[in-house]
């Protein structure tokens, strides 16, 4: 709810387009359940079926309306997983798509990717939406498990182009449906109790822009959360009643069952509390304070509605804009520069740890350190001194050469000296004899 310039009160306009066969079948329920509620200013609300299908576009319900393209390109059947089919039919009605959105506030694009029509031309609408200028919200199923490997890469292929074109989008794997019925639960009850969800959802929202509160929320709070940026979106709205009810609500608004990320990366948080006359002030402080803790950095937005239908009930609905995983950026360590010394002692001491951890040998469940033997310096042997020999006058050579009779003379010579010598020695007692 916004006033204009005139005092009067302006209602936002909001079409629902179910995109393809899965799409289509999803907001089909959707409109049907939604008019059997009392809901406000539900005139101000349309739902569209898109659809290549025209046997499909034929089975729509009276609640909704029809958007009917690509005859030349499908001649009336579906797209049969090719999403290039589906892209070129709608590229070829782009005026018409930009019609149907022109006179809306706000666009709710559905579709279940994985398939042709929906893959392919939910981005074309996407893209046309932004270009009229006017703010949308995509809400998109992922294919089962057991769809195979195929729906699953065109369902991502098409979702990386859509979140570059919407204000902002929500994610549901159809395998999360496990999480709200058991294996034995027929097919289509499985898919009514997940549209159910959706319904809730979409109901809480326009109970938030068009129903008055004591605290009041409208368009305005709306376009400012969901328009500031491209973001994976947290939906959810939920209703419990009892004395405990806040603590209920508040623990099951917080686990959507059908989806695999939370709140807690929010960057902005919408959410509306409405209950009866019975509501009181310290319930709406313990929702908000328990939602605010995920992040108190974030940017919050709330309100607070009576409605005389919720006696004894308290309800709760929730937009979360920003869920992405953030990734943590790694400070650089500074370089330290190394002189070449360093560097190089650096490098012997790893080369030594390398050698040590080769030698490393492992026994029997232990392991055994071979010690590095120490190698020992061989010590340098003393340089060796020539001997002096002392040679007897004897050999002592001349330089004049002589001949035999010479050296016999010479001997006899040497010899008389030296018994000359030996006379003055003192001869001992035991041989001294006595002279007759």
């Amino acid at each position: 709810m916004v006033t204009n310039n005139n005092g009067q009160v302006y209602y936002p306009k909001i079409t629902v387009i179910g995109i393809g066969g899965g799409g289509g079948s999803i907001v089909s329920e959707i409109a049907k359940k939604i008019s059997k509620r009392k809901i406000p200013h539900l005139n101000k609300i349309s739902f569209v079926l898109a659809n290549v299908d025209f046997q499909a576009i034929n089975q729509a319900p009276k609640q909704t309306k029809t958007f009917y393209f690509g005859k030349d390109f499908t001649k009336g059947l579906g797209c049969g997983m090719r999403p290039e089919i589906g892209e070129k039919a709608a590229l070829k009605e782009k005026e018409k798509i930009a019609k149907l959105l022109a006179k809306n506030d706000i666009c709710i694009l559905v579709s279940s990717l994985g398939g042709g029509t929906g893959s392919g031309a939910a981005p074309v609408f996407a893209e046309t939406a932004k270009e009229v200028g006017i703010t949308s919200l995509g809400i998109f199923t992922k294919p089962f498990s057991f769809e195979g490997q195929e729906r699953n890469k065109i369902a991502s292929n098409s979702l990386r182009l859509l979140r570059d074109k919407l204000d902002a989008y929500t994610v549901m794997p159809n395998q999360r449906i496990f999480r709200i019925v058991d294996q034995q639960t027929p097919v289509q009850t499985s898919l009514s109790a997940m549209n159910e969800i959706l319904v809730s959802i979409l109901e809480g929202l326009i109970e938030t822009l068009y129903l008055p509160g004591l605290i009041n929320l409208d368009f305005s709070d709306f376009k400012a959360v969901i328009s500031a940026d491209k973001s994976l979106t947290y939906l959810n709205s939920v209703i419990t009643r009892g004395s405990k009810r806040a603590d209920k609500a508040l623990e099951a608004i917080l686990n959507n069952p059908l989806v695999n990320y939370n709140i807690k990366e929010a960057e902005r948080l919408l959410f509306n509390v409405v209950g009866g006359k019975d509501l009181k002030m310290s319930e709406v402080a313990k929702i908000s304070n328990k939602i605010g803790e995920f992040n108190p950095q974030s940017k919050i937005i709330f309100g607070i509605g009576q409605d005389n239908k919720y006696k004894n009930q308290v309800k709760i609905t929730l937009m979360a804009v920003g869920c992405e995983k953030k990734k943590k950026i790694k400070k650089k360590k500074k370089r330290v520069v190394k002189s070449k010394k360093e560097e190089e002692k650096e490098g012997k001491k790893t080369e030594e740890k390398k050698k040590e951890s080769k030698k490393i040998e492992k026994g029997k469940g232990v392991k055994k350190v071979v010690k590095k033997k120490r190698v020992m310096k061989k010590k340098k042997k003393p340089k060796e001194r020539p001997e002096k020999t002392v040679t007897p006058s004897i050999t002592k050579k001349d330089t004049v050469r002589r001949n035999a009779l010479d050296l016999h003379k010479q001997a006899e010579e040497d010899m008389q000296k030296m018994m000359e010598e030996e006379s003055k020695w003192d001869v001992p007692a035991f041989l001294r004899q006595e002279k007759n």
